[in-house]
């Protein structure tokens, strides 16, 4: 009880927004700019796929009126016009939807892109979210803008309290070496300053390379063995496996593989900063568990 009463307190705590009563609508975002609205927004575009998955978490879905080209979930998500990608936006197009707030990922959309749509005038309210415990601000953030702040504080509350059991159960557990993997030629990981290498950490692993540079830093497979892992984690399912994937087995000197803990993980619950990071994490936590019992 003592634990939901202090987490519903920190929710309250970190929500950066107010009203006055003319029911104006301000709130912070992830690179310290405010964004003032005089009523929630009614016409949002999303150029991110984890943004567009929070606005539908919340309950602001039908809200959104364009979306990157990567936004496929949930199913409904589909149906939204495509505005941009990772490289470029239709500026036209988003100004003919007439949008009353764009929603923007700083790492994902980047400075130009940012940039051009609020020189058109356009309310632009950036997020950039590094650890898993900023994701409940996110949901409240969102829901404040939206107009569902309710919906959204439920959300959050109950993210945090699902996150929270998965660290009582793994955070402590004896430690795994693991290595993430996102490509194959060239090898690609990401480093300790990654959200995924926090999710290795709440389950009890650690990152073998928390401590490179960059944050997607190129390796090679020499670094690897050297390494040792315990678990290999690759993104990917059994569906869409990625073809590199069975070329582990050639490593046998490394321990994840001479012990059969290789695994997939689909990319969209690992590395999109929503809701559904817990499914992943559900899984890395499994998977991390599974060697530590086979290594006694």
């Amino acid at each position: 009880m003592k634990s939901a009463i202090t987490a519903t307190i920190i929710l309250a705590a970190s929500l950066c927004y107010s009203t006055s009563l003319l029911a104006e609508i301000s709130v912070r975002d992830d690179i310290g700019k405010t964004v003032v609205l005089e009523q929630p927004a009614q016409r949002i575009v999303s150029l991110a796929p984890n943004i567009t998955e929070v606005l539908f978490y919340i309950g602001a879905g039908e809200q959104i009126v364009g979306a990157d080209e990567y936004s496929n979930y949930p199913e409904q998500a589909k149906q939204i016009t495509r505005v941009n990608n990772h490289a470029a936006a239709n500026y036209e197009l988003i100004l003919s939807l007439q949008p009353d707030l764009v929603i923007a990922w700083q790492s994902g959309n980047g400075d130009k892109i940012i940039s051009r749509i609020r020189q058109l005038g356009i309310p632009v309210f950036v997020i950039e979210t590094h650890h898993l415990e900023d994701i409940p601000n996110l949901f409240t953030r969102f829901g404040a803008l939206s107009g569902h702040l309710q919906q959204a504080r439920d959300k959050a509350e109950d993210f945090t309290r699902r996150l929270n059991l998965l660290r009582e159960k793994y955070s402590t557990r004896p430690n795994v070496r693991t290595f993430y993997q996102i490509w194959d030629e060239p090898l690609i990981t990401l480093n300790g300053e990654h959200m995924i290498s926090s999710v290795i950490e709440l389950c009890g692993g650690t990152n073998i390379f928390a401590d490179a540079i960059p944050l997607v830093p190129y390796v090679n497979i020499e670094s690897i063995v050297a390494a040792d892992p315990q678990v290999i984690i690759a993104g990917g399912s059994k569906e869409e496996k990625p073809h590199w994937f069975d070329n582990w087995s050639k490593w046998g000197e490394i321990s994840a593989v001479r012990y059969g803990h290789v695994y997939l993980i689909p990319a969209d619950l690992m590395q999109r900063h929503s809701v559904r990071i817990l499914a992943g994490a559900e899984m890395m936590c499994d998977f991390l568990e599974r060697a530590r019992q086979s290594h006694g």
